[in-house]
């Protein structure tokens, strides 16, 4: 079959909510990426690669608001 990329944000999402979602809709899921978690975003990192967090980074993490304070 054709293989096809679909772009998908979720603010809040539940254990298989996009692949529920997506089946919904007809379309079958082999694979999902998360390239995002609120402002926190893999960029340029590879497959194994890693960097360091900053302060305000893990700070947003931890009660959900930008890395910049929003």
């Amino acid at each position: 079959g054709q293989q096809r990329w679909i772009e998908v944000v979720l603010n809040e999402g539940r254990n298989r909510h996009i692949r529920r979602l997506l089946a919904g809709l007809g379309v079958a899921v082999e694979r999902l990426i998360r390239v995002a978690i609120g402002e926190l975003a893999l960029g340029e990192l590879g497959k194994g690669q890693w960097r360091r967090l900053s302060a305000p980074e893990v700070a947003a993490l931890r009660t959900g608001q930008q890395a910049d304070g929003r």
